[in-house]
């Protein structure tokens, strides 16, 4: 907080005081402990990094020391995430923790999801799409992400807001700082943030590992925590802290009123279940429904390595299942029964194929692009 003769005041303890952190090791561990933690003072009192380091240290530009500093070793670490993640402002979530987040803040949709549902704006989707399946490791600089997404002049406006709502939604976090390094090699200028996907930091699989609950059992989970580590903060300061307005941070899907039949695709993981196996034994088969699925739609499915390849067409003739089955890989809540209509050989539509028409990803129910499906049908009737 800055006083009216434009000083920065920060709040925090004594070298000698038992809560006082005193290097970014501490930090990584106390964060670990407690589970999720704003950097700078907000409105619940002790709810943050600042509050448990010397005022004095800050902005010493010693990374031994300035806890400002120590933000750049924690992202970099890889133990904890970093990023916009309250209140659009920065602060640390464990490697435990975030899986609740991501579920929270996502309601269960991967972004090309949320996309389809038409839930996600253009701009949100250029950043994103440089994040995408074949760059699904890539770590770039803020200025790379912006450039690259046709932010600036000329172009796409507001990249701080669009940028700082992926991390609220836990899509991207900072992964470290880094200096630009001129043509000789040599580093110059300020650090600079360095943006990638949690996933990237952990895993797809580890990062969605809370999908198989509802969203506001993850809710409960994070507001009791917070409650355990703030006992006299209000339900009004825990949303606004977090973020989040209400219970739910989007709105629920539902069933659409469409009546002409809509094409998907759908991921199957060889790893979890036999997709293969499955259709070899029978032509319908009960597949877990995640999406908007009605009766007559045609499903493409898309069978993860080692095919990365649409290798099914289908068609739903029975949704809306209730079932109940969850295991550490899978929870299914309501299934759907699909007949195999057409099967295709491995690598014909490949990953590689199917990106050129515009599928860059395929980690949840996403819509089938117009061209692919026509190039699709154009070559089964040769």
């Amino acid at each position: 907080m800055a006083n009216e003769s434009g000083t920065w005041i920060m709040h925090g303890v004594t070298e000698d005081d038992p809560t006082c952190i005193h290097t970014a090791e501490e930090a990584i561990t106390y964060i670990n402990k407690v589970g999720f933690l704003p950097l700078f003072k907000n409105d619940i009192p002790g709810f943050s990094l600042e509050e448990h380091t010397v005022p004095e240290h800050w902005w010493s530009e010693d990374p031994e020391h300035d806890p400002w500093e120590w933000r750049k070793a924690i992202a970099r670490s890889g133990q904890v995430a970093y990023g916009k993640f309250f209140d659009k402002k920065a602060g640390f979530i464990s490697k435990k923790w975030f899986p609740y987040f991501a579920n929270y803040r996502r309601e269960g949709y991967d972004f090309d999801a949320l996309w389809d549902d038409e839930k996600a704006s253009m701009r949100q989707k250029k950043i994103m799409d440089l994040f995408a399946e074949e760059n699904a490791d890539a770590e770039l600089y803020s200025f790379e992400v912006k450039q690259n997404a046709g932010f600036g002049k000329d172009g796409e406006k507001n990249f701080e807001g669009t940028v700082t709502d992926l991390q609220m939604m836990t899509y991207l976090c900072m992964r470290d700082f880094r200096q630009k390094r001129n043509k000789k090699g040599e580093k110059y200028g300020w650090a600079i943030a360095v943006y990638s996907t949690p996933e990237h930091l952990w895993g797809y699989d580890y990062v969605t590992s809370a999908y198989k609950e509802d969203s506001a059992e993850s809710w409960k989970r994070i507001a009791a925590r917070m409650k355990e580590i703030c006992p006299n903060a209000t339900e009004a300061q825990i949303r606004r802290v977090a973020g989040i307005v209400r219970a739910g941070s989007m709105a629920p899907r539902r069933k659409s009123n469409r009546t002409e039949a809509k094409d998907w695709i759908i991921p199957a993981n060889p790893k979890y279940y036999d997709v293969v196996g499955a259709f070899e034994a029978s032509k319908i088969v009960t597949w877990k429904q995640s999406s908007d699925v009605h009766v007559g739609d045609m499903i493409y499915m898309y069978v993860a390595a080692p095919y990365s390849s649409i290798m099914y067409k289908c068609k739903a003739i029975e949704v809306d299942i209730p079932r109940q089955y969850s295991d550490e890989n899978l929870t299914v809540k309501t299934a759907m029964k699909v007949e195999l209509l057409e099967k295709y050989e491995p690598k014909v539509w490949s990953f590689e194929r199917i990106k050129q028409f515009g599928v860059y990803a395929v980690r949840g129910p996403r819509n089938m692009p117009k061209e692919l499906k026509r190039e699709m049908e154009g070559k089964s009737k040769r």
